[in-house]
């Protein structure tokens, strides 16, 4: 196993036994999320548990008792329609780092069955001790509960904005390399344009030790491997993701303007002094700082540029999204028209959790997703897991080809999953041949003809077991002398073939 376990009690353990354990967790990957108050009250309060493959920890509509987090190893989520747990359907997997079991919070049923996959590890908190640590740090805990495992509740709410974003960077923890090379830059500034971070009014409020967002885009300017503005506020923005930087208003997006920002060490009224971990601001340090940001400007920025809403997007925003669409496999046989027309549509959508579920099977399809960042896992019920699709696909477009319901579930694989998405309303207006203007002789290659090839080797892959009632070789599937087929039919498995206007299965 990672770590020893603690093999003393809660109550019997000494600041000496709770330093030790604390110590041991710090250095595993899991817990890098975890803010080190939150990580040492569970050192405080938790219990060690090690269990054996097939061990179930708690079923589908129990009462639950207690909270756990994974050490080492996986556990799978199930969740049975029926309340019957023989007919249960795994919909994803808990991995090392994961935290779950927060309905002790109210007392609400369990959403799902926990069963280990593997020999795990798992830290566990008896509900009173978590419904204290909710309490006291529930600022810090929020990022790290994954949102109830039902199939059925759907990660977004019918009320939500379209270009919201669902990670905040109010509770993110930094990684430790952004977080130092925010450091540098913070001590770089502070010696050498410390008129930078100071005191500033505004409107009859003084803002303490703020600086201003031409002024640091000025100063980056300054530095030899910044070439542009641009390449700057990406920079920037790459700071202000991870909660470095932090805007007044709270917004995500970095802005070249006389807008007030502060770095995350200056939030008390007076900076904090030096520790002994804290970066030495040299000419190398400063410059390893600078190439760590550079490398992550673009992509910020990117980000930053899909985060607007269209109507919002310059053209040199639109070209920024377009040069990135010329690089994504789900759309490699799009023409450019159509690549650009997408520029101004895509929205960007973020889930922090593993275990989100992005729609369900059965409801109806209102955007379809290709993924940037991240993995996803189909559930299909009754099949439970069938496939996991990861950067570079693309779902949920034949629901809305087919104006049908959703035919499988998509729950987030992994953390920290990036989509960008297309609405119903664009899809259908940019992509969609419309039933009443249909002209198939104006369209020797069909637009969907690339997107059904790819999906039928997909599924094909998955066994015909999947999709039992599939249509025989010789079917025919649209022409244009059937007055009453009024929509396309997507094949899942097979290819097609097309005579003049019409097209076959074969």
């Amino acid at each position: 196993c990672q770590i020893n376990p603690p093999i003393k009690r809660p109550t019997e353990r000494s600041r000496e036994d709770v330093d030790v354990i604390l110590a041991r967790l710090q250095n595993l990957k899991a817990f890098e999320r975890f803010h080190p108050s939150v990580l040492q009250q569970i050192c405080m309060r938790g219990f060690y548990e090690y269990l054996e493959r097939g061990i179930t920890l708690y079923r589908q509509g129990d009462i639950g008792t207690s909270w756990y987090a994974v050490l080492s190893g996986s556990l799978d989520v199930k969740v049975s329609e029926t309340a019957n747990h023989q007919d249960a359907v795994t919909i994803c997997t808990l991995g090392a780092g994961t935290a779950f079991g927060e309905s002790v919070l109210d007392d609400r049923p369990r959403p799902a069955t926990i069963v280990t996959r593997e020999t795990s590890e798992l830290l566990r908190l008896g509900q009173t001790d978590f419904r204290c640590l909710w309490g006291n740090y529930h600022q810090y805990m929020a990022g790290l509960l994954p949102p109830p495992y039902g199939v059925m509740e759907n990660s977004r709410s019918n009320d939500q904005t379209p270009d919201k974003e669902n990670i905040s960077n109010n509770t993110k923890v930094p990684s430790e390399n952004v977080l130092r090379a925010g450091k540098v830059l913070h001590k770089a500034i502070l010696a050498r344009a410390p008129h930078m971070i100071r005191d500033r009014k505004f409107h009859l409020k003084t803002y303490r030790r703020c600086c201003v967002g031409i002024e640091l885009v000025d100063w980056q300017m300054q530095q030899s491997c910044v070439h542009s503005r641009s390449q700057a506020v990406g920079m920037w923005q790459a700071l202000l993701e991870e909660g470095v930087l932090n805007l007044m208003d709270q917004e995500l997006s970095f802005q070249d303007k006389y807008v007030f920002y502060r770095f995350l060490g200056d939030e008390q009224d007076a900076p904090a002094p030096p520790g002994d971990g804290d970066p030495k601001e040299g000419p190398d340090e400063l410059q390893e700082a600078l190439g760590l940001l550079a490398q992550l400007g673009p992509d910020a920025h990117l980000r930053m540029v899909l985060r607007k809403r269209p109507s919002e997007r310059t053209a040199d925003d639109l070209e920024i999204i377009y040069e990135e669409l010329l690089h994504i496999k789900a759309l490699s046989h799009l023409s450019i028209t159509v690549k650009r027309e997408l520029s101004g549509v895509l929205i960007f959508e973020s889930h922090a959790n593993a275990g989100t579920v992005l729609f369900s099977q059965g409801e109806e399809g209102t955007s379809w997703y290709i993924i940037l960042k991240g993995s996803v896992n189909v559930v299909i019920y009754g099949k439970g897991v069938v496939c996991t699709l990861h950067e570079g696909d693309d779902f949920g477009k034949l629901a809305l080809v087919n104006d049908s319901p959703r035919a499988a579930s998509i729950v987030l694989h992994e953390d920290n999953c990036h989509f960008l998405r297309v609405d119903k309303e664009d899809f259908n207006r940019i992509l969609r041949v419309s039933p009443a203007a249909a002209d198939w002789g104006r369209y020797p290659a069909p637009i969907w003809q690339p997107w059904l090839q790819r999906a039928a080797a997909r599924v094909a892959r998955l066994g015909r077991d999947i999709c039992p009632n599939l249509p025989t070789t010789g079917y025919l599937l649209y022409t244009s002398a059937n007055k009453q087929s009024q929509r396309c039919r997507p094949l899942l498995v097979g290819a097609l073939s097309s005579h003049r206007r019409s097209i076959y299965c074969i």
